[in-house]
């Protein structure tokens, strides 16, 4: 496993296997969660900007992404 990019509090990119994982941070009134989702190859080619509204678009529209979920999270 690879570290690529983080943004502390928001996400970690991280290559495993040939394979990118975004690991994106939940945030509640209780506790934070971390959740990794695998990328497609067009997120693939993503730079620092794009991956953070990707982590964004992933926390706001959690149920479109979840078919990628990768459990457990890294």
């Amino acid at each position: 496993m690879k570290q690529l990019f983080k943004n502390n509090w928001d996400f970690v990119l991280y290559e495993v296997d040939g394979k990118k994982i975004i690991s994106v941070v939940f945030y509640s009134s209780y506790v934070d969660v971390s959740k990794s989702f695998q990328l497609n190859s067009t997120e693939e080619n993503f730079n620092f900007e794009q991956l953070k509204d990707l982590a964004e678009q992933i926390r706001n529209d959690y149920e479109s992404y979840k078919i990628r979920e990768i459990i457990p999270s890294i």
